[in-house]
């Protein structure tokens, strides 16, 4: 029997592997392991997933914070079902597959790639930068599977909204950012993707009261870069429970997006666009830069 394992670690993309007849796979922070998963919860060498005809058997490695199994701790054991195993703290959904679900898989992962491809190709023959931008948002909420963006753009301590998209009639989407600036800030001063699969999970983040007031199920957030230079950030997020943005989505998203920076860099020159920030965005960052340096929470998260 096939399976798929998927690791949701902390503020990152999911890992996605999928385990044919006969696999085995080790599990830990050891960067040799087949899953490595970067969490100082998670030992070295943690557990070992191994397959013998049709049976899965999961076994602890002596690991110092425990494998669990739908919250079960455990030494060894069978997995004949789907179910939720922890590796410290780190979640991991484990599925078995039919042979049919695995080729749609498959053919899911070849369509998604092609989606890139087509959204590249799309960018690449856009003019206006208005049309650019509106054009990039629109792939990335694609490849993300998000409901509603941000293109956020302006030098590294303001940003304004220069486009934005709700696909969900429901949902707001407008020239005031009303996602998570938390989200926003952490990518840009890191210089990379911030992806969130589960916001409940995320303590920096749930408890920011405009994230819980808006219900936001999952993000992600790009940094668009020329260089040396923050052109500004990418920004969206989703309501409704989706597919879990992995480590696929996010090569794909950080190549698209980086396509779209040398598009908007060039024809932000050629316009010569006017980046300077708008009063609401300022006073936002001006709130974040005050004594205690944290954002007020009933404002911005």
């Amino acid at each position: 029997m096939q399976a798929r394992l998927t690791a949701y670690p902390p503020d990152s993309a999911a890992v996605v592997r999928l385990l044919g007849p006969g696999a085995a796979l080790r599990v830990g922070r050891a960067g040799d392991c087949a899953l490595h998963l970067d969490h100082p919860s998670v030992s070295r060498a943690h557990a070992a997933l191994e397959n013998d005809q049709d049976t899965w058997r999961l076994r602890d490695l002596g690991s110092k914070n425990g494998s669990f199994v739908d919250g079960t701790a455990i030494v060894e054991t069978v997995l004949d079902h789907a179910c939720w195993l922890r590796f410290g703290d780190v979640f991991c959904e484990f599925m078995p597959l039919s042979d049919v679900a695995v080729t749609a898989e498959q053919a899911d992962r070849r369509a998604r790639r092609a989606a890139a491809t087509a959204h590249t190709a799309r960018i690449d023959g856009v003019q206006r930068l208005d049309d650019l931008l509106d054009a990039s948002l629109r792939g990335v909420l694609d490849l993300a599977q998000c409901e509603r963006g941000f293109f956020l753009m302006g030098d590294p301590t303001a940003f304004r909204v220069r486009a934005s998209i709700a696909l969900d009639p429901g949902r707001l989407a407008s020239r005031e950012f009303s996602g998570s600036v938390g989200a926003v800030q952490q990518a840009l001063r890191q210089r990379r993707s911030v992806i969130v699969n589960d916001i409940g999970q995320e303590a920096w983040l749930a408890s920011r009261a405009s994230v819980a007031a808006a219900g936001l199920s999952a993000l992600v957030c790009l940094p668009l870069l020329e260089g040396d230079s923050t052109l500004g950030a990418v920004y969206a997020d989703r309501v409704q429970r989706g597919p879990a943005i992995t480590t696929l989505d996010l090569e794909l998203l950080e190549a698209f997006v980086e396509r779209a920076a040398l598009w908007i860099a060039a024809r932000r020159a050629s316009e010569k666009l006017d980046v300077s920030a708008a009063p609401e965005w300022n006073s936002i960052l001006a709130a974040h830069d005050g004594p205690t340096g944290h954002m007020p929470a009933d404002r911005v998260a």
